[in-house]
């Protein structure tokens, strides 16, 4: 595992129901017709604490995703005070409910225009590029299929890790 640092941005993806279906709708939507990763988060500290929008808008660990094909990169101009910048943009929603009425929203189209309320997982991380002032958009309306493409697509993210993650990556 490499050396994480607050900042680093993660998808993976799970195999429950949900993901399966997240998949299917972003592989109908995307432009090049695939899809492998169904969540995103973001990395906080050294240790692998995430903050991510799962049953809750919360700090988890990335050791639940072991197991789990994962990618983890990192934004070439990512900083202490652009972190500090891009993590108190997102605080507001921490606790709050996963948005799951989201969900058709990003499917019609609609969710980059619609946001009311707080944002899916991949919408937080772009949120939180945005406040970090290392994003031209808004965070909102963005997938976890948008954010693996921007990194497939741009010279400014690094990837630090690519592939299943064991048990033994995150404990080193």
């Amino acid at each position: 595992m490499p050396n994480l640092k607050p900042g680093d941005l993660c998808v993976v993806k799970t195999n429950s129901a949900v993901a399966g279906t997240i998949n299917a709708a972003q592989r109908f939507l995307s432009r090049d017709g695939k899809a492998e990763y169904n969540h995103a988060l973001l990395i906080v500290d050294g240790t692998g604490q995430t903050y991510e929008s799962l049953l809750r808008i919360d700090h988890y660990n990335l050791a639940q995703y072991v197991g789990c094909p994962t990618w983890i990169v990192r934004h070439t101009g990512m900083t202490g005070p652009r972190f500090k910048a891009g993590y108190a943009g997102i605080q507001k929603y921490d606790g709050k409910l996963y948005p799951a009425w989201r969900l058709p929203l990003h499917f019609l189209r609609l969710a980059r225009y619609i946001h009311w309320s707080y944002p899916v997982c991949s919408e937080l991380v772009g949120l939180f590029l945005d406040k970090a002032g290392l994003f031209s958009s808004t965070g909102w309306g963005w997938s976890p299929d948008d954010l693996a493409d921007l990194w497939i697509e741009s010279k400014y993210y690094d990837t630090l890790f690519k592939g299943i993650l064991t048990q033994d990556e995150v404990t080193k």
